[in-house]
Protein backbone atom coordinates (compact mmCIF):
# COMPACT_ATOMS: atom_id res chain seq x y z
CA UNK A 1 0.00 0.00 0.00
CA UNK A 2 1.41 3.29 -1.57
CA UNK A 3 0.25 6.80 0.91
CA UNK A 4 1.14 10.42 -0.41
CA UNK A 5 3.48 10.39 2.41
CA UNK A 6 5.88 7.59 0.86
CA UNK A 7 5.63 9.64 -2.76
CA UNK A 8 6.64 13.03 -1.47
CA UNK A 9 9.98 11.17 0.00
CA UNK A 10 10.19 9.24 -3.02
CA UNK A 11 10.36 12.90 -5.07
CA UNK A 12 12.72 14.57 -2.61
CA UNK A 13 15.47 11.34 -3.23
CA UNK A 14 14.96 11.78 -7.18
CA UNK A 15 15.64 15.29 -7.14
CA UNK A 16 18.50 15.24 -5.07
CA UNK A 17 20.22 13.32 -7.02
CA UNK A 18 19.24 14.86 -9.92
CA UNK A 19 20.51 17.97 -8.44
CA UNK A 20 23.79 16.52 -7.17
CA UNK A 21 24.56 14.78 -10.62
CA UNK A 22 23.54 18.51 -12.63
CA UNK A 23 25.67 20.26 -10.60
CA UNK A 24 28.21 18.34 -8.29
CA UNK A 25 27.38 19.53 -4.93
CA UNK A 26 25.78 17.83 -2.56
CA UNK A 27 22.79 19.85 -1.55
CA UNK A 28 19.72 18.20 1.26
CA UNK A 29 16.33 18.15 1.71
CA UNK A 30 13.65 18.04 5.15
CA UNK A 31 10.29 16.78 5.08
CA UNK A 32 8.52 17.29 8.02
CA UNK A 33 4.71 16.31 9.49
CA UNK A 34 2.31 15.43 12.33
CA UNK A 35 3.01 12.07 14.15
CA UNK A 36 0.99 9.16 12.65
CA UNK A 37 1.14 10.25 8.98
CA UNK A 38 3.21 7.73 7.89
CA UNK A 39 6.60 8.83 7.67
CA UNK A 40 8.58 5.78 9.15
CA UNK A 41 7.15 3.22 7.40
CA UNK A 42 6.92 5.26 4.20
CA UNK A 43 10.81 5.96 4.32
CA UNK A 44 11.55 2.41 5.57
CA UNK A 45 9.55 1.20 2.18
CA UNK A 46 11.14 3.73 -0.08
CA UNK A 47 14.62 2.17 1.92
CA UNK A 48 13.89 -1.54 1.13
CA UNK A 49 12.82 -0.93 -2.85
CA UNK A 50 15.93 1.76 -3.76
CA UNK A 51 19.38 0.40 -2.95
CA UNK A 52 20.76 4.11 -3.47
CA UNK A 53 18.70 5.20 -0.19
CA UNK A 54 20.02 4.21 3.28
CA UNK A 55 17.89 4.95 6.49
CA UNK A 56 18.90 5.61 9.94
CA UNK A 57 16.40 6.97 12.97
CA UNK A 58 18.28 9.18 15.66
CA UNK A 59 17.82 7.71 18.94
CA UNK A 60 16.06 9.19 21.68
CA UNK A 61 18.26 8.43 24.66
CA UNK A 62 21.86 10.11 24.37
CA UNK A 63 24.30 9.18 22.18
CA UNK A 64 28.52 9.85 21.77
CA UNK A 65 29.72 10.91 18.61
CA UNK A 66 31.03 7.60 18.03
CA UNK A 67 27.83 5.98 18.70
CA UNK A 68 26.42 8.39 15.71
CA UNK A 69 28.99 7.50 13.32
CA UNK A 70 28.12 3.85 14.26
CA UNK A 71 24.84 4.29 13.57
CA UNK A 72 25.74 5.51 10.17
CA UNK A 73 27.71 3.19 9.45
CA UNK A 74 24.78 0.51 10.45
CA UNK A 75 22.52 1.85 7.74
CA UNK A 76 25.23 0.99 5.36
CA UNK A 77 24.91 -2.20 6.26
CA UNK A 78 28.21 -2.69 7.51
CA UNK A 79 30.01 -3.82 10.83
CA UNK A 80 30.89 -0.62 12.63
CA UNK A 81 34.35 0.09 14.30
CA UNK A 82 35.39 0.51 17.49
CA UNK A 83 36.39 4.17 17.20
CA UNK A 84 35.52 7.50 15.67
CA UNK A 85 37.98 8.31 13.11
CA UNK A 86 37.85 4.04 11.72
CA UNK A 87 33.99 4.42 11.36
CA UNK A 88 34.61 7.87 9.66
CA UNK A 89 37.16 6.16 7.33
CA UNK A 90 35.00 3.57 6.98
CA UNK A 91 31.97 5.03 5.96
CA UNK A 92 33.77 7.31 3.55
CA UNK A 93 36.01 4.34 1.52
CA UNK A 94 32.23 2.37 1.69
CA UNK A 95 31.15 5.39 -0.43
CA UNK A 96 33.77 6.49 -2.50
CA UNK A 97 35.40 2.35 -3.58
CA UNK A 98 31.56 1.95 -5.06
CA UNK A 99 31.98 5.39 -6.80
CA UNK A 100 27.86 5.55 -6.57
CA UNK A 101 25.61 8.50 -4.59
CA UNK A 102 23.48 7.74 -1.92
CA UNK A 103 20.71 8.96 0.09
CA UNK A 104 20.51 8.64 4.09
CA UNK A 105 16.88 9.63 5.34
CA UNK A 106 17.61 10.29 8.91
CA UNK A 107 14.44 9.91 11.05
CA UNK A 108 13.52 11.51 13.98
CA UNK A 109 15.61 14.68 12.99
CA UNK A 110 14.59 16.91 15.00
CA UNK A 111 16.48 15.30 18.18
CA UNK A 112 19.93 15.57 15.41
CA UNK A 113 19.07 19.38 15.37
CA UNK A 114 18.98 19.36 18.48
CA UNK A 115 22.54 18.33 18.64
CA UNK A 116 24.56 20.87 16.13
CA UNK A 117 27.85 19.15 16.49
CA UNK A 118 26.39 16.22 14.91
CA UNK A 119 25.42 18.15 12.32
CA UNK A 120 29.32 19.12 11.86
CA UNK A 121 30.38 15.95 11.48
CA UNK A 122 27.65 15.04 9.07
CA UNK A 123 28.69 18.46 7.18
CA UNK A 124 32.31 16.98 7.40
CA UNK A 125 31.50 13.59 5.66
CA UNK A 126 29.48 14.55 2.84
CA UNK A 127 31.88 17.17 1.80
CA UNK A 128 34.97 15.17 2.19
CA UNK A 129 33.15 12.59 0.10
CA UNK A 130 31.91 14.69 -2.96
CA UNK A 131 35.45 15.34 -4.10
CA UNK A 132 35.31 12.09 -5.14
CA UNK A 133 32.36 12.83 -7.43
CA UNK A 134 29.59 10.74 -8.40
CA UNK A 135 30.18 9.24 -4.97
CA UNK A 136 28.07 11.08 -2.56
CA UNK A 137 26.13 11.15 0.48
CA UNK A 138 23.42 13.68 0.42
CA UNK A 139 21.18 13.94 3.82
CA UNK A 140 17.13 14.10 3.61
CA UNK A 141 16.14 14.92 6.95
CA UNK A 142 12.52 13.70 8.53
CA UNK A 143 10.73 14.57 11.85
CA UNK A 144 8.21 16.36 13.01
CA UNK A 145 6.87 19.65 13.12
CA UNK A 146 9.99 20.81 15.54
CA UNK A 147 12.56 20.10 12.30
CA UNK A 148 11.15 23.65 10.55
CA UNK A 149 12.03 25.50 13.43
CA UNK A 150 15.66 24.86 12.89
CA UNK A 151 16.15 25.41 9.32
CA UNK A 152 17.44 28.86 9.15
CA UNK A 153 20.73 29.71 7.77
CA UNK A 154 22.02 31.46 11.14
CA UNK A 155 21.18 27.92 13.31
CA UNK A 156 24.33 25.64 11.13
CA UNK A 157 26.24 26.45 7.86
CA UNK A 158 24.83 22.70 6.83
CA UNK A 159 21.55 24.13 6.55
CA UNK A 160 21.98 26.42 3.95
CA UNK A 161 22.33 23.17 1.81
CA UNK A 162 18.98 22.07 2.44
CA UNK A 163 17.02 23.27 -0.49
CA UNK A 164 13.85 20.60 -0.38
CA UNK A 165 12.05 22.14 2.44
CA UNK A 166 8.11 20.68 2.73
CA UNK A 167 5.69 19.99 5.34
CA UNK A 168 3.81 17.00 4.49
CA UNK A 169 0.01 16.97 4.61
CA UNK A 170 -1.80 14.71 7.69
CA UNK A 171 -3.28 13.14 4.34
CA UNK A 172 -4.29 13.06 1.12
CA UNK A 173 -6.07 11.47 -1.18
CA UNK A 174 -4.03 9.24 -2.59
CA UNK A 175 -3.53 7.65 0.84
CA UNK A 176 -7.55 7.61 1.11
CA UNK A 177 -8.05 5.46 -1.43
CA UNK A 178 -4.94 3.06 -0.85
CA UNK A 179 -6.87 2.76 3.13
CA UNK A 180 -10.34 2.20 1.78
CA UNK A 181 -8.96 -0.24 -0.61
CA UNK A 182 -6.88 -2.02 1.85
CA UNK A 183 -9.92 -2.73 4.57
CA UNK A 184 -11.78 -3.96 1.37
CA UNK A 185 -14.28 -0.57 0.84
CA UNK A 186 -15.07 0.80 -2.67
CA UNK A 187 -13.77 4.01 -2.59
CA UNK A 188 -16.49 6.15 -4.57
CA UNK A 189 -16.65 8.58 -1.38
CA UNK A 190 -12.84 9.21 -1.53
CA UNK A 191 -13.62 13.36 -2.24
CA UNK A 192 -15.91 13.75 0.19
CA UNK A 193 -14.01 11.81 2.59
CA UNK A 194 -10.45 13.32 1.79
CA UNK A 195 -12.41 16.47 2.41
CA UNK A 196 -13.50 15.79 6.16
CA UNK A 197 -10.39 13.99 7.14
CA UNK A 198 -8.18 17.25 6.10
CA UNK A 199 -10.67 19.95 7.95
CA UNK A 200 -10.53 17.11 11.29
CA UNK A 201 -6.93 17.20 11.15
CA UNK A 202 -7.12 13.64 10.71
CA UNK A 203 -3.69 11.89 9.80
CA UNK A 204 -3.09 8.55 7.63
CA UNK A 205 -2.88 6.40 10.84
CA UNK A 206 -5.67 7.78 12.78
CA UNK A 207 -7.38 6.74 9.15
CA UNK A 208 -6.16 3.31 9.17
CA UNK A 209 -7.64 2.80 12.95
CA UNK A 210 -11.10 3.85 11.85
CA UNK A 211 -11.78 1.72 9.07
CA UNK A 212 -10.49 -1.48 11.07
CA UNK A 213 -12.88 -0.41 13.15
CA UNK A 214 -15.64 0.45 11.12
CA UNK A 215 -14.78 -3.54 9.26
CA UNK A 216 -14.73 -4.99 12.55
CA UNK A 217 -18.26 -3.97 12.95
CA UNK A 218 -19.51 -5.08 9.96
CA UNK A 219 -19.55 -1.91 7.54
CA UNK A 220 -20.07 -2.87 4.21
CA UNK A 221 -20.10 0.79 2.95
CA UNK A 222 -18.26 3.60 4.08
CA UNK A 223 -19.25 7.38 3.59
CA UNK A 224 -18.46 10.68 5.75
CA UNK A 225 -21.37 10.46 7.72
CA UNK A 226 -20.68 6.77 8.55
CA UNK A 227 -17.06 7.38 9.42
CA UNK A 228 -17.32 9.90 11.64
CA UNK A 229 -18.23 7.83 14.47
CA UNK A 230 -15.29 5.45 14.27
CA UNK A 231 -13.29 8.39 13.60
CA UNK A 232 -13.49 9.92 17.27
CA UNK A 233 -13.02 6.25 18.70
CA UNK A 234 -9.53 6.22 16.47
CA UNK A 235 -8.45 9.78 17.70
CA UNK A 236 -9.88 9.34 20.82
CA UNK A 237 -7.74 5.69 21.69
CA UNK A 238 -4.70 7.45 20.05
CA UNK A 239 -4.30 11.01 21.30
Amino acid sequence: MKIHVQTAIEKAVQNLLQFYHERQEALHGALWGEWMAGKTKSALRVASKNPKVKYMKFPERRITETQFVSQIVLSLKVGPKRSFVENLDLIKEWITHRNETYVLIIDEAQRLFEKPRFLSILKDIVEEIEVYYPAGLLLLFLGDRKLSRFLTNEYHSLVKRIIIRKALSPIAKETVVSLLSKHSFEPEAADQITALLKSEGITTGELDVALHLARKKGLKEITPQSLEKFLKAAVGGIR
